[in-house]
């Protein structure tokens, strides 16, 4: 009988730590969506992921999915128009954790993980930019054309640009985190 009951308070124990980390990860994220509005909400690209990654263990896909779900509901509810891009921090941190970290959530940086990440970083900002205009018709992609001068080349250099700022950041952030915060 005792068996059983130290196997539950276990069991329980371990529910309370995922939700807590999760809950952590839901708050800090959406702090991030609420400061970074507008012109300055690519600063929660920088953020965002990296938090994700933090508290959800890779063994663990309980807590990403309470993450995810949570974070996805409290966008709709709260940041419609930012719901492309947080389905984009969802995928991105999904790249960061299986391309740049290891089974114990150390980073190890490898020249193919970085450029998975960077390559994801564009792909996703590029889609984000293209699905928010069209859904909700802000204007990001005629702006970034705008910026551009319409040369698809310098369309790319400051996606490029964009994706290795962001990449950098979520690594240092994650190579300065990961050994202060025990998850």
């Amino acid at each position: 009988m005792r068996v059983n009951s130290r196997k539950n308070q276990s069991r329980v124990s371990d529910q309370t730590k995922v939700l807590t980390r999760s809950a952590i990860a839901l708050a800090l994220s959406m702090i991030s969506l609420l400061l970074f509005r507008g012109a300055t909400s690519i600063v929660s690209t920088f953020i965002i992921p990296v938090v994700i990654v933090l508290f959800s263990k890779r063994n663990e896909p309980i807590s990403f999915i309470y993450i995810a779900t949570g974070l996805l509901m409290m966008t709709a509810l709260f940041f419609q128009t930012q719901i492309v891009f947080v389905a984009g921090y969802l995928l991105l941190s999904l790249v960061l954790k299986y391309y740049l970290l290891d089974y114990r959530n150390k980073v190890m940086l490898s020249v193919p993980g970085i450029l998975k990440y960077l390559f994801a970083v564009i792909v996703i900002l590029f889609i984000g930019i293209q699905l928010t205009q069209w859904i909700f018709l802000i204007p990001l992609h005629d702006m970034m054309l705008k910026l551009s001068n319409n040369q698809p080349l310098r369309y790319i250099g400051i996606l490029l640009m964009e994706g290795i700022a962001i990449t950098l950041v979520n690594l240092l952030l994650l190579k300065a985190l990961t050994s202060r915060i025990k998850v």
